[in-house]
């Protein structure tokens, strides 16, 4: 089961990077991140190292935890994996509600 939530956290994670990448520079969203907007906007290249770097660093201590403190551990993996999957659905949301009422990206 850790496993799972540890697969998950991973690719919801390089998902979000890569919706925020796309929201914000294709489709023109100047909100940012749901979760890390501020950062988002101020330094681009901070975000993308924060996201790319810190976050699944975070995510692989969590799963080390677990052989320690494997409650603790889960617990933690469950709420990065549920954070993240819902910064997931806010974009794909966002970009539905863009895609339907006819705003099409610029290139």
């Amino acid at each position: 089961m850790s496993r799972f939530v540890l697969f998950l956290a991973v690719v919801a994670n390089s998902l979000d990077l890569f919706l925020t990448s796309i929201g914000i520079h294709w489709f023109g969203n100047r909100e940012g991140n749901p979760l890390l907007a501020p950062l988002a906007h101020q330094s681009w290249l901070g975000f993308v190292l924060l996201k790319g770097v810190l976050v699944p660093l975070l995510i692989v201590q969590l799963y080390r935890y677990r052989r320690d403190t494997p409650v603790l551990a889960t617990a933690g993996m469950g709420i990065v994996t549920i954070a993240l999957t819902v910064a997931l659905g806010q974009w794909l949301g966002w970009m539905a509600g863009v895609l339907t009422i006819g705003h099409f990206p610029r290139f």
